[in-house]
């Protein structure tokens, strides 16, 4: 393993890996959560949303540079599977991706070509930063960048044992608030529905079945440790504006 693969660790580890998510774009956030989680041993990598999050190229980079400065794996949620924004953010030095609506085997091999150097895939050779660390290979690090597909739709979820045995994916990613909306339930985090447990259910099984890791996102950390002790390998604790919106409501608990 190369440095700041503490979600690999973990796996070696035999326990699920934590990660935190970022939307708000300020890299003094990401030291600051980077530098308690990982000096409390709280979190195992540090999630950037390119998708719903308000991060540019600038403050990812200035945010990746703060994580690992942590020994926290740094990952980001794509916006989509786009070819030059993976080449970006792998240039970086982030150590995984989760690409999100990924709803067939088809946009998954598109999702792992993105991440891996010919002959393997197609990314284009550009290090950026991952060439700055003396004795680093850029190409043979690319081999163990992870990349997740989010199974947020429908289709996906019919499709889950298909997408998962894409060869060089390394799992399935469930977002729960827009498969929610796909199966007629609503958008919502940290959830009970029937429907859902049924989707994990089978999100679990598909990874089974294909030797890769199933991830889920969650807002709460007791969630997350709930749906971690059902076998994600992957779990999401913590977020920047929920935990910051929960904190606000304490003010209306002790003031009433």
């Amino acid at each position: 393993m190369t440095d700041h693969d503490s979600v690999r660790a973990a796996w070696a580890a035999g326990r699920a890996a934590r990660n935190g998510w970022l939307t708000v774009p300020d890299p003094h956030l990401a030291e600051v959560v980077a530098a308690h989680a990982s000096g409390h041993g709280l979190l195992d990598a540090l999630t950037l949303d390119l998708q719903h999050g308000l991060f540019d190229r600038a403050r990812s980079a200035d945010a990746v540079r703060a994580i690992a400065a942590h020994g926290l794996a740094p990952l980001v949620r794509l916006p989509a599977v786009d070819e030059s924004i993976i080449g970006f953010v792998l240039d970086l030095g982030v150590r995984g991706v989760i690409a999100p609506m990924v709803s067939d085997a088809a946009t998954a091999d598109e999702l792992v070509a993105a991440c891996r150097y010919p002959p393997a895939g197609r990314r284009s050779f550009g290090p950026v930063r991952t060439a700055l660390r003396p004795g680093d290979d850029p190409i043979a690090a690319a081999d163990s960048v992870l990349a997740f597909a989010m199974i947020e739709t429908a289709g996906a979820l019919d499709r889950a044992a298909d997408i998962a045995a894409v060869p060089g994916l390394d799992g399935l990613f469930v977002g729960p608030g827009d498969l929610g909306v796909a199966l007629g339930i609503g958008p919502a985090q940290n959830r009970e529905e029937p429907a859902i447990h049924d989707a994990f259910a089978r999100v679990l099984a598909a990874c089974a079945a294909s030797g890769t890791r199933a991830a889920v996102h969650a807002t709460l950390p007791e969630y997350a440790a709930a749906r971690a002790a059902d076998g994600f390998a992957l779990v999401t604790v913590w977020s920047d504006v929920p935990a910051i919106l929960g904190t606000l409501d304490g003010v209306r608990a002790a003031f009433g």
